[in-house]
């Protein structure tokens, strides 16, 4: 069972596109000194920065100089007048400078890895990925009405649409199974750091609402087959062996230990979904059979 998928909306394209401005031939140019070469020079330094920042190698956050320098540039390419020659190629940098975090940095980064440690890499690969979306947004917000008439999308959905088609959609099964590892060692009662369960399933739900995709519905779906399948099989076996007052006993404790033992990590939707489904496999699809558990053998419990 896999999440639903929606259409990319950027693809990989060739870097350097060559740029011409006759314009700046001219010696009475009447956009200001600086030509526009010149201001895509300076987003690739403003990009460059941010990719720094990101990972971790610069310290040092933009000065509100330095961001109004940068957010002008762009808002300098966001004139109607740009549509059909720059402002399609400074929307390109903006891609590319998302698509060369993933290519070159995260999914290196994630090679070889699985179970646990491919979970852990991928929150920290996620919230170094956060911080670089968000100062691309914010200097390149001025491409918002571009974005939308040409690629039919708001500019702020296209970083995390991005990291689900190239990261979190190949790496899902995987992610997910780790998760349901660590609750199926939880449920056998080994050693298992409830926290990072949890900080597991925020990520799915964080990434879900972002990248406007349906993992978390996804491993929602899985967790919840899982416990109907296990209390299918309980309950098939404590029906031939129990009596009334042992089968219900049995049944009410699953629900109070299902609410202890998950309620620590899992969203209070779902856990009342689970509370659900154990209800339902324990009892109300079953709730003739038990009540004829009275009368067995000619045993009463009254």
């Amino acid at each position: 069972m896999e999440p639903e998928q929606t259409n990319p909306i950027v693809e990989m394209t060739p870097k350097n596109q060559k740029l011409e401005c006759s314009c700046f031939m001219q010696e009475d140019c009447e956009l200001h000194d600086l030509n526009p070469q010149k201001r895509l020079d300076i987003m690739d330094r403003a990009i460059e920065k941010v990719q720094n920042i990101a990972n971790g190698r610069d310290t040092t956050w933009f000065t509100s100089e330095q961001y109004m320098t940068y957010f002008s540039c762009v808002f300098f390419f966001s004139s109607i007048r740009y549509h059909g020659t720059y402002t399609g190629a400074v929307y390109q940098r903006f891609v590319e400078a998302l698509q060369d975090n993933i290519l070159e940095v995260i999914l290196p980064s994630l090679e070889g890895k699985d179970n646990v440690q491919l979970l852990m890499k991928t929150m920290e690969m996620w919230a170094k990925y956060k911080i670089l979306a968000h100062w691309l947004l914010r200097f390149f917000e001025p491409l918002g009405p571009f974005c939308s008439m040409t690629k039919g999308t708001d500019i702020t959905d296209v970083p995390y649409y991005l990291f689900c088609d190239w990261v979190f959609d190949r790496m899902w099964n995987r992610l997910r199974g780790a998760v349901m590892r660590m609750i199926f060692q939880q449920r056998a009662r080994r050693p298992v750091n409830l926290d990072m369960i949890k900080a597991g399933i925020d990520l799915f739900m964080e990434v879900d609402h972002k990248g406007k995709r349906f993992y978390y519905k996804n491993f929602e779906q899985v967790l919840l087959s899982h416990i109907d399948g296990r209390y299918n099989k309980l309950a098939n076996k404590w029906l031939l062996s129990c009596s009334f007052h042992e089968y219900l006993k049995k049944a009410l404790n699953c629900m109070y230990i299902e609410e202890r033992r998950m309620g620590h990590y899992l969203p209070r939707n779902t856990m009342a979904n689970v509370i659900e489904v154990t209800r339902y496999e324990l009892m109300d699809k079953r709730i003739r059979t038990v009540v004829e558990l009275l009368f067995r053998d000619g045993r009463h419990a009254f």
